[in-house]
């Protein structure tokens, strides 16, 4: 009964937030057929073409390149308001088709998950072409503890002009359990893997000192179970052109 007094409690504020706010998205994973990858690309492309255009529902198709998932794919949409989706209406031609497509191509999937975007906690975020995501799997009360972290990550990273950008997402609905929460880390390329600029120690202690990164750097990792990462490569014949 408290856990559900406070999903909803939760489910409520991030609905009022987000109602100002186009932090809303969803999204999920794909497991393709073998050797049935370049069909169904051929096919999301062509639905995308027809029902998801620059003034249209935005939709966006990725591959995912390393990690647990390799070989899925993710199609999702970002920067909606939650009220979109309450507003949105499709047709009886796209549902059919996006379902035949799901039937012919698509072995196993993760259901649709949704996100709310954190705002305060995301540090420099933009498009890319590639992405980092790292998922945690928090404790009870850890995602809150995590996102009040990175929150003080931002101020540590705007002094020390951190050359970064990342968004970091919690889910509000679907996941394989409660409390995830995503660190997505922009890439124009697998060249950005490579480290450069000051580490997050070093920028924590010019920003809030010594101990304060001796504290932050144990909660951070007495808060979570496990991770999972995995690189993530748009592909652009499966998305909605950018809008200029």
């Amino acid at each position: 009964m408290k856990r559900s007094i406070t999903i909803l409690l939760t489910l409520f504020i991030t609905i009022a937030f987000a109602q100002e706010n186009p932090v809303a998205a969803s999204g999920g994973y794909s497991k393709v057929y073998v050797g049935k990858e370049a069909a169904y690309e051929k096919a999301v492309a062509s639905h995308v073409a027809k029902w998801h255009g620059p003034d249209q529902w935005s939709q966006f198709g990725a591959k995912v390149m390393t990690g647990p998932r390799t070989g899925q794919y993710f199609t999702g949409s970002t920067g909606h308001y939650w009220q979109d989706y309450a507003d949105r209406k499709t047709t009886k031609a796209h549902n059919d088709n996006w379902a035949s497509i799901t039937k012919k191509y698509v072995e196993d999937g993760s259901g649709m998950m949704f996100f709310e975007k954190i705002l305060d906690a995301s540090y420099n975020d933009r498009s890319a072409p590639m992405w980092e995501g790292t998922m945690y799997y928090t404790k009870p009360g850890g995602r809150g503890t995590m996102l009040n972290i990175l929150r003080k990550a931002v101020e540590a990273n705007k002094k020390s002009n951190y050359d970064a950008s990342y968004a970091v997402y919690v889910i509000i609905s679907g996941g394989d359990q409660d409390g995830l929460l995503g660190l997505i880390t922009r890439m124009d390329s697998m060249a950005d893997m490579a480290f450069t600029g000051p580490s997050v120690k070093e920028r924590w202690v010019k920003a809030f000192g010594e101990k304060a990164w001796e504290k932050d750097y144990k909660d951070w990792n007495s808060s979570y179970t496990r991770s999972t990462t995995e690189l993530v490569q748009l592909i652009p014949e499966m998305s909605t052109p950018a809008s200029n």
